[in-house]
């Protein structure tokens, strides 16, 4: 079992999460996607698949074999610090260019969860440990809901669909023995707060 619980932790590994939520968003029913054209989807999922994937997996490749991690499960405290920093930078720009074809707050409020997200990540990298799998998972859950409450604009079920992933995700974190159960309680209790940001905003 511990092997499928490794393969499932890297499946459905957080960094993967922009990509899934920026399809979900422009496949939603908010009025403004019946405009887009495929040449605005596509530069919005070429900037996405840059900034929040290719980009940071790139990094984190060289990182190791530079020396500057010893592994790209990023384990120890310095890992997670580098991890979440590179995330945070990246997460950035990729919003900065999104704003910067002047699109709806739809389109780039996600990305402000995620600088949030890093930003208080970071924070807590330096106090305690908690579970970086989990907490990608909560804020996607979090943010899900507030699209939902702010722009009506996808069914709860994939809200539901994001709960049982989770789900998941935390049984494979505690079989991999990654983490205690107050790790993966924390990562997921530590989601909500990336989401008040775009309340507050």
């Amino acid at each position: 079992m511990t092997n499928v619980a490794r393969i499932l932790s890297w499946l459905l590994h957080p960094i993967f999460l922009p990509i899934v939520f920026s399809l979900l968003i422009l496949n939603g029913d908010f009025y403004m996607n019946r405009m887009l054209n495929a040449e605005a989807f596509r530069i919005i999922m070429i900037v996405m698949a840059l900034f929040s994937l290719c980009i940071p997996l790139l990094i984190f490749v060289a990182a190791k074999y530079m020396g500057i991690v010893e592994s790209v499960e990023m384990s120890s405290r310095q890992e997670r610090i580098f991890a979440v920093t590179v995330l945070g930078i990246s997460s950035w720009f990729c919003w900065k260019i999104l704003v910067g074809f002047e699109l709806p707050v739809y389109y780039t409020d996600f990305m402000l969860a995620e600088i949030a997200a890093s930003m208080l990540g970071l924070i807590m990298a330096f106090i305690r440990r908690f579970s970086l799998h989990m907490y990608g998972w909560s804020v996607c859950i979090f943010t899900a809901l507030w699209y939902v409450y702010a722009f009506n604009a996808f069914s709860l079920l994939w809200i539901s669909l994001f709960l049982i992933m989770a789900g998941i995700v935390a049984w494979a974190r505690l079989e991999e023995e990654k983490h205690t159960q107050a790790e993966i309680y924390l990562g997921f209790a530590l989601g909500i707060l990336p989401a008040c940001v775009l309340l507050v905003l």
